[in-house]
């Protein structure tokens, strides 16, 4: 009891002894990444750092150096020597201006102008504004005081009068005339430039020499300092008007600096998020402006970055050591798995034997359901046919009293040819005999329409006139519209309307619309029969309508169905509707009907164009 006591007590400390060693390796490995893939993206942060301040370098001094020529261009002009010659000649003032407003104008800068020796405006491009620069007193900005030890200089500075910001380069003019050293001011909007580093997303900011930021991506740092600045230099600030306020007030944009990893690490008060974020800084002096350009990347970024990969090596480590433990535990059950393995393969064997047999039977099943669709298709197309000869037999009592009537018409023209032959009257003879052509041409067509809607069609579909269609249906119902009585409405294009379908099957849908038409209306008193064929963009919509009893609301949706009628015992079988909606569904199109008792019905077939879908050849039916 003792000795099972101490092996289970030993056999815990060995498992928390292992658990710790796997905790510290897994701990360890994590930290060691971290340290690393921060060093790393410090040194990737570095070389971006050095990418971004050479590009933005090389578009700041791109964008300067395009105007650097204009102040020393602008001190020799004779425009400007006269002004400065005869500072009170109207005419001399005048050229200046209008000088300086084209040069401006054509140069693209903000502003140009000239003071005299005094500091006061003497000729400036914005003449015309109201608020413009001329007789304005300039003499406390540096590039007019340093003027007299300098040829040339370089300011940046917001508006004295405009309120606006720019970079001012002047060059001294008038040097040896007697009134005193003048100075010519090109002002440069470095705007844009700022406008393309806030599109970009970068963070930028550019220092003058006391640390205060005047160009920068985010509007709310501009112009406030990155630490405090002494007295001398508020003063300094103050009397030269350079930001045109106070910044007194303005709390440094830094709020505290460190070192990680060999970089400057700042910390920047949000107040709009009321928090602070950490940036890493880099910096690049631009000597030629006397200015520091810095870019700063957030920290976060960094830190985030080193923790996922950390946390990606301590899942590595974690993973290596499941497997180890994994791969142990499976030597233990790779030997189970191969006993069962033989159990596995003999009832594979005679599964196997099982779904063999089965896929026999479904075979045989299958072979024996396309047999019986086969069949079943074939008796469709003899029920279609049948159901044609059907309406071709409500035809026949017709063109057989059309075909009586035109031998009788044959009978008396030709009696009649004949007494004006013994006459000797020729012409009134021939005249006899080309009505008789007429009528037995007429009796051709007749006969062709009925030996043409005999025959057995096939599947085969073709770009069908509709309209076509329509002329040959009523030509085979027009003596059951004639001996009812019945007032026909046809409305159809007098241009071809081609739909994809089978020729024949789509004379037998409209006959059968028709001939139901016709059988509706035999008892009533008003007998009236509408035909409507409007092409749309995609689909053309035909319309039969009647006069007739209709159709109950509660039986309209078995119209339909097969063997559904409501006509008389012996008067049909009730499969006309229902093969016509087959038709109609194997062209694409939808055929539908809307009845209200004792005020009619009317069918509607929507099929679609020919021209919605492949290209097929356009056959017109012959009527």
């Amino acid at each position: 009891m003792k000795f099972a006591a101490k092996t289970w007590q030993s056999l815990r400390v060995r498992r928390a002894a292992v658990a710790m060693l796997i905790a510290t390796l897994i701990a360890g490995s994590g930290w060691l990444a971290y340290e690393l893939a921060l060093q790393s993206g410090f040194g990737s942060l570095e070389r971006m750092a050095n990418d971004r301040l050479s590009l933005l370098q090389l578009t700041l001094d791109a964008t300067i150096e395009r105007f650097r020529y204009l102040p020393t261009a602008l001190a020799q002009a004779a425009p400007i020597s006269d002004v400065y010659e005869h500072p009170d000649s109207p005419q001399a003032r005048k050229a200046a201006n209008q000088y300086l407003k084209s040069l401006n104008d054509a140069a693209g800068s903000s502003d140009i102008y000239v003071l005299d020796h005094n500091g006061i405006a003497l000729a400036a491009s914005n003449y015309l504004d109201n608020n413009n620069f001329i007789g304005k007193n300039y003499a406390f900005r540096p590039y007019f005081t340093e003027a007299l030890n300098s040829d040339e200089g370089r300011y940046y500075a917001v508006g004295a009068t405009t309120g606006k910001p720019g970079y001012f380069l002047w060059h001294s003019a008038n040097e040896h005339a007697h009134t005193g050293v003048g100075v010519a001011v090109v002002k440069v909007d470095l705007h844009p430039l700022q406008n393309e580093w806030k599109s970009t997303g970068a963070l930028v900011a550019m220092l003058d020499p006391n640390g205060v930021i005047f160009l920068t991506s985010r509007p709310n740092w501009q112009y406030r300092p990155i630490s405090h600045l002494s007295e001398s230099q508020l003063q300094l600030l103050r009397q030269t008007r350079q930001y045109g306020h106070d910044i007194d007030d303005l709390n440094p944009l830094f709020a505290g600096e460190r070192t990680d990893h060999g970089q400057k690490v700042v910390r920047i008060n949000e107040p709009k998020e009321r928090a602070s974020h950490e940036y890493v800084v880099f910096s690049r002096p631009v000597p030629k402006h006397g200015w520091n350009m810095v870019v700063l990347f957030p920290l976060r970024a960094v830190q985030q970055q080193a923790a996922v990969v950390a946390a990606a090596v301590m899942l590595a480590v974690l993973a290596a050591l499941l497997i180890y433990l994994v791969t142990h535990q499976r030597r233990h059950i790779v030997r189970a798995k191969l006993n069962a393995h033989h159990v596995l393969e003999q009832r594979v064997t005679e599964r196997t034997a099982e779904l063999a047999a089965t896929n026999s039977l479904l075979s045989a099943e299958i072979n024996e359901r396309i047999r019986t669709e086969r069949d079943l298709r074939r008796a469709q197309d003899n029920l279609v046919h049948a159901t044609k000869m059907a309406s071709l037999g409500q035809a026949l009592a017709g063109v057989a009293h059309e075909i009586n009537q035109s031998l009788a018409a044959m009978t008396t023209y030709i009696a009649g040819a004949r007494v004006l032959l013994d006459r000797n009257d020729k012409d009134s003879a021939l005249s006899n005999l080309k009505l008789v052509s007429a009528i037995v041409t007429r009796m051709g067509a007749l006969t062709q329409h009925l030996k043409t809607f005999a025959r057995k069609d096939t599947e085969s579909k073709q770009a069908t006139d509709l309209t076509a269609a329509i002329r040959y249906a009523l030509s085979l119902v027009d003596y059951r519209i004639g001996e009812q009585d019945v007032t026909l409405h046809i409305s159809v294009p007098e241009q071809p309307v081609y739909v994809i379908g089978n020729a024949v099957r789509l004379e037998q849908v409209i006959v059968n619309l028709i001939s139901n038409a016709l059988d509706a209306m035999r008892e009533r008193p008003q007998r009236q029969l509408t035909i409507e064929l409007e092409p749309g963009e995609y689909r053309a919509s035909l319309k039969v309508s009647d006069t007739g009893r209709g159709i109950a609301r509660e039986h309209l949706s078995s119209v339909f169905d097969p063997f559904y009628t409501t006509k008389d015992v012996g008067q049909g079988l009730g499969l006309g509707l229902s093969i016509s909606y087959g038709i109609i569904q194997d062209m694409g199109g939808e055929i539908s009907v809307e009845s209200a008792l004792d005020r009619g019905t009317t069918f509607r077939i929507v099929v679609p164009l020919a021209s919605t879908l492949a290209p097929y050849t356009a056959v017109a039916i012959q009527t």
